[in-house]
């Protein structure tokens, strides 16, 4: 380990990266945060991520990387009650946040959104899935349908002939 002299910080743009798990829908959702302050706590409150931070720094940076399972429409960024425009970038897994700030000292970080209610979903997708409705299946249950309604069609056919000779 490195320590710098005098107690001065190495440099304001470096930072440590932390993990933070928070319950959505009773299910763990890992938060992991890159910051040149301390990111004390992460919650979700009231459809809300609340980030709790003490910095001892003037000028600060941070990186979040949220999992888009979490979150869906725009998200709207509050520090301290005011609102911010940090940067985001989005794949199909994360939203990755870049944020700048000034100011030590304590600080609220809110993050709200339209977050996504996954249980109504997981239980859809779970009866579908108990179902075996899936796209093999669903061409066999056509495939023995349309066989079924073939043999109706043949039997009446044969049945109404016969009945026409006699």
């Amino acid at each position: 380990m490195i320590l710098p002299v005098f107690a001065e910080p190495i440099s304001d743009r470096t930072g440590l990266k932390t993990t933070f798990s928070v319950m959505v829908n009773s299910k763990p959702v890992n938060i992991e945060t890159t910051a040149n302050f301390d990111v004390r706590t992460i919650s979700f409150e009231d459809d809300t991520l609340v980030i709790q931070i003490v910095s001892s720094l003037e000028n600060n940076i941070g990186e979040l990387q949220i999992p888009n399972e979490l979150t869906k429409g725009e998200m709207l960024f509050s520090l301290d009650g005011a609102q911010i425009s940090p940067k985001i970038l989005q794949n199909d897994k994360i939203s990755f946040v870049t944020l700048e700030f000034v100011g030590n000292g304590t600080h609220t970080l809110e993050i709200k959104n339209q977050f996504t209610n996954n249980e109504k979903f997981t239980n859809m997708t779970s009866s579908s899935d108990a179902l075996g409705l899936n796209q093999e299946n669903l061409t066999v249950i056509l495939a023995t349908i349309s066989v079924v309604v073939a043999a109706g069609i043949a039997t009446t056919t044969a049945v109404y002939l016969k009945r026409k000779k006699s």
